[in-house]
């Protein structure tokens, strides 16, 4: 029961936000908007390499999540209508940072299905050091290395942040 209020309120703060373009408590996690979003290169559970500074002239979309999360399999359909619609697009790169040991993300995937992200396993730890993020699921929009859109909470229509990172996608592609 306390687990479904928090839920709840968490919802109700982010949408409040988005409607009234107030700063809700969560925009305290990660980098500032317009700063530098710390360099990485990784590789992804399917072995291939992710190197942020080789993707300058791209737009990359990063949803932080990890297996068992609740408002991160909430908003799996919604992110895979949005990777569906950039398939084709050159220009957007879709990351998920995982805080899951690599098997069981594999394990996830193959019972639930791609949603269109590449994903990197990375620790909890590694994630609060080096991007600031507690809580899941958490979005970051970077262009040219810099932040420069995040959100934290379920990207679902109930809280317009569907509409949000469709709009912040296509506002920073060339």
């Amino acid at each position: 029961m306390k687990y479904q209020f928090l839920i709840v309120l968490a919802l109700f703060l982010i949408s409040s936000k988005l409607e009234a373009q107030e700063i809700s408590p969560f925009e305290a996690q990660g980098p500032p908007i317009d700063s530098l979003f710390p360099e990485f290169s990784y590789l992804t559970i399917s072995g291939d390499s992710v190197d942020l500074k080789l993707l300058k002239e791209k737009v990359v979309v990063i949803n932080i999540w990890f297996v068992g999360c609740k408002g991160c399999k909430q908003e799996e359909p919604y992110l895979k209508k949005i990777t569906e619609s950039h398939q084709d697009d050159s220009e957007v790169v879709f990351l998920g940072f995982c805080m899951s040991k690599p098997d069981k993300i594999i394990k996830y995937l193959e019972k639930n299905g791609e949603i269109g992200y590449q994903d990197i396993s990375l620790s909890r730890d590694e994630v609060l050091e080096r991007f600031d993020v507690v809580m899941s699921p958490t979005h970051f929009v970077i262009k040219a290395g810099v932040l420069k859109a995040k959100y934290t909470g379920p990207i679902i229509p109930e809280t317009k942040s569907l509409e949000w990172l469709s709009a912040e996608i296509n506002k920073w592609k060339n």
